[in-house]
C-alpha cells in the first residue's frame, strides 16, 4: 500500500510539473506543506487522545528524571539494605 501511494505522489508530481510549467513546483511547494502541516496536526490531536485517555485509566508517566531529594534517598536506602545484610551475615561467619 505505501509502495502503490509513493509511486501514484510520483507519477502526479511529474506530471503536475510537466503541465504547470514552472508554477507546478510552486504547487508541489504547497500541496507538500499542506500534507506536512495536516500531518502534525493529527499528530498533535492524536497525542491529546491519548493523554485524555491515560488520564481516564489512572496511567502516569514516571518522570525519573525529576525526583525529590527524599524519593532518592529513600530508593538508595532500599538498596543499602540488602548489603548490610550480607555484610552482617559475613561478619558473623
Amino acid at each position: 500500500m505505501t509502495l502503490f501511494g509513493t509511486i501514484t505522489a510520483i507519477v502526479v508530481a511529474v506530471c503536475i510539473s510537466i503541465f504547470l510549467g514552472p508554477y507546478g513546483i510552486i504547487v508541489l511547494i504547497s500541496l507538500t506543506f499542506g500534507l506536512v502541516l495536516s500531518t502534525h496536526v493529527r499528530n498533535k490531536e492524536i497525542y491529546s487522545d491519548l493523554q485524555r485517555i491515560k488520564e481516564k485509566l489512572g496511567i502516569e508517566d514516571k518522570d525519573d528524571f525529576n525526583m525529590s531529594d527524599e524519593a532518592i534517598e529513600q530508593e538508595l536506602e532500599q538498596y543499602m539494605e540488602p548489603d548490610e545484610k550480607d555484610s552482617k551475615t559475613k561478619n558473623d561467619l
